[in-house]
């Protein structure tokens, strides 16, 4: 079970809420468990339908839309022969069909100091 914690309440509500748990016999928190559910399980969003079931039948109307998904690529074999070339290299093969990031990365200054030697 999941904790939550709510800070800021108006005085009011937590009032009314302490009536309310003595009027039905419960604590504050079993209360406020009760309330929160009981909203919860009147909203539109709560029917049983996946999340992916209720965007399609809300966006249906419009038309919808064709994606081409390209075929899985990745395989433990590919990925050992890539990192023996390099992470950098794995990556940047594994990112390079999404079109790749430009990135800006300043060249490396070189230190003035000197490195201790332990003798």
């Amino acid at each position: 079970m999941a904790t939550i914690t709510i800070r800021n309440l108006d005085e009011r509500v937590k009032r009314e809420l302490q009536v309310r748990a003595a009027l039905n016999g419960r604590s504050m928190e079993a209360e406020a468990r009760e309330a929160l559910s009981s909203l919860i399980a009147k909203s539109p969003s709560a029917s049983k339908e996946g999340l992916g079931t209720r965007i399609h039948k809300r966006f249906a109307p419009f038309g919808g839309v064709d994606l081409e998904i390209p075929p899985r690529q990745f395989s433990r074999q590919l990925a050992n022969e890539e990192l023996k070339q390099g992470l950098g290299t794995a990556i940047h093969n594994l990112f390079a069909p999404l079109g790749g990031v430009e990135l800006q990365i300043p060249p490396r200054r070189n230190s003035q100091r000197q490195i201790p030697t332990f003798e």
